[in-house]
């Protein structure tokens, strides 16, 4: 029992002050009414459950239960929380490495034509999306996809820097140079072949930035946010100062920070993201004739919706509610811009996840069921967004204490990607919260999904 560690009352107040938190949202973010809490932080009541005490700890980034109790602390370390406290990056080792590896001088490194390494690269991300085995197969194979893209990338910038000129029949761009007498024709071919290098140069360069924000998006679900971090400022880097490629990356690099702690810079990274790519729209609106600007303009919203998405988590993160709906109904706005198909169906799949995923962060429990349940599974057309939508419910029905409606959402988790359970952060937290809540009706489902855990290679 948390009673018997004597938690003060007093400095769960002061934390909460610190943090700017309102007493009635560290109630809802912990799921237990006000005015119990008042009563605990008046030290009327004692705070009797080591499971509230934890998710107290949590909501306040408390890592140290020493500052809330008032004497020793000998609590066992909580085993299989992603994080790895030994100093290790558990099966994330590898793309670790991977990373941290000096980077090769050009000409080294299995190069490949860009077309080439443009299907292994969407390949990798279907792999993601779809896969059961995703951590497994995208651990084992991401190392030495980044190695081609690299390469490929070096070769390509080397190509188009080559005094000589391009070379005939490249191995980055797969093209040829013909031959010919006449000095127009040959003027005129080697313009062609330099427009192509640049082009291969530039492609390379916007693959090899799909393979960072890959390593930057596993490594943030397995846990890992100190190099999903690097790996997203690499896919930063990557764009080249490219506002609407470098977006998706950014968006990246702010949900890491909003898992870092740090949701006021990942606000800041995406707004200004956002601006810039908002400007590059403009810009080509107003001065390329109709039809190309039709066709960049779909990017452009794509790149800015990823953006505020992002943004609108980090301000749930800082419960800032007026905020997360100012950027959730800037990026319906959006959706218009996506024309009709899948890019657009997608938009809004993934606006409806964001929205249930931020009112979960601010501790409105209620409306984040509402939100997950209303969305049709039928849009669910892969197994990351049928994941991401279980554990939003999970989530949310954890903290609405609700156990066992959690743990039906875990099990469907499972379902979806088994390996979700033993790889992937919010699920193995989830599972701790869960088993911390000590609940004798969720018993026998928790040792169910412990045995999956098990059984997961």
């Amino acid at each position: 029992m948390a009673g018997d560690y004597l938690v003060d009352g007093a400095r769960i107040m002061a934390m909460r002050r610190a943090r700017g938190l309102s007493r009635r949202v560290l109630a809802d973010l912990v799921g237990c009414s006000e005015e119990w809490l008042r009563l605990v932080e008046k030290g009327v009541r004692p705070l009797d459950r080591l499971s509230t005490l934890m998710r107290i700890a949590g909501v306040l980034r408390v890592e140290d239960l020493s500052e809330l109790v008032d004497g020793p602390v000998a609590l066992p370390a909580v085993t299989g929380l992603p994080g790895h406290p030994d100093g290790g990056f558990g099966g994330s080792a590898e793309m670790v490495l991977a990373l941290l590896l000096p980077r090769r001088p050009a000409g080294d490194g299995p190069a490949e034509n860009v077309h080439r390494v443009r299907r292994h690269v969407t390949a990798a991300w279907e792999v993601w999306r779809r896969s059961p085995r995703r951590y497994t197969e995208l651990r084992r194979d991401l190392p030495g996809l980044l190695l081609t893209a690299q390469a490929t990338s070096r070769a390509a910038r080397a190509e188009g820097a080559s005094p000589e000129g391009p070379t005939s029949g490249g191995t980055v761009s797969g093209g040829t140079v013909s031959g010919g007498t006449a000095s127009e024709g040959a003027v005129s071919e080697g313009a062609v072949s330099e427009s192509a290098v640049s082009e291969s140069a530039g492609m390379a360069a916007v693959e090899l930035g799909r393979v960072y924000r890959l390593f930057a998006t596993v490594l943030r679900a397995s846990g890992e946010y100190a190099p999903a971090l690097l790996a997203a400022d690499r896919a930063v880097s990557a764009a080249r100062g490219d506002p609407v490629a470098a977006a998706p990356a950014w968006a990246e690099t702010a949900e890491v920070l909003v898992l870092a702690g740090r949701p006021a810079d990942a606000r800041r990274v995406c707004l200004t993201a956002a601006d810039l790519a908002t400007d590059l729209a403009t810009d080509v609106t107003t001065h390329v004739a109709a039809g190309p600007a039709s066709r960049h303009r779909p990017a452009h919203a794509a790149a800015l919706g990823a953006c505020l998405l992002a943004a609108a988590l980090a301000a749930a993160a800082e419960h800032d509610l007026l905020r997360v709906e100012e950027l959730l109904n800037r990026a319906r706005g959006l959706a218009a811009r996506l024309g009709e198909g899948e890019e657009r169906d997608g938009f809004l799949v993934e606006l409806d996840l964001r929205a249930a995923a931020a009112a979960v962060r601010m501790g409105r429990h209620r409306q984040a069921l509402r939100l997950a349940e209303d969305l049709d599974p039928a849009r669910l057309t892969t197994r990351d967004l049928r994941v991401r939508h279980f554990l939003t419910l999970a989530a949310a029905h954890a903290r609405d204490r609700a156990p066992r409606a959690a743990a039906t959402m875990l099990r469907k988790v499972a379902e979806s990607c088994p390996e979700e359970l033993k790889h992937g952060a919010q699920a193995v937290r989830l599972l701790a919260e869960l088993r911390l809540l000590d609940c004798a009706t969720t018993q026998v489902e928790l040792r169910e999904l412990r045995e999956l855990t098990r059984l997961t290679a």
